[in-house]
């Protein structure tokens, strides 16, 4: 089962009340789930693990193309 992206209004609740970063878990099936939390929820970061698991996504080239997604959304990401 393809993960259907961050808990966004979770992750937005409670950025919007801490003063730490607030970085995101779980959830990421598709690249573009890590701008949407990163945009919509205000996240200081978000973990990747579980969108590399799976066999059609190989993790250097995975982790390139979310990078890639990233900094195309304007957002920063470290390549």
């Amino acid at each position: 089962v393809r993960e259907r992206g961050f808990d966004i209004d979770l992750v937005k609740l409670i950025s919007d009340v801490v003063t730490i970063p607030m970085l995101a878990s779980s959830g990421a099936g598709v690249v573009e789930h890590f701008s949407e939390v990163l945009t919509k929820a205000n996240a200081s970061a978000a973990f990747a693990a579980g969108i590399f698991h799976p066999k059609e996504i190989m993790i250097v080239a995975g982790i390139h193309s979310v990078k890639e997604h990233l900094l195309k959304e304007g957002i920063e990401a470290r390549i």
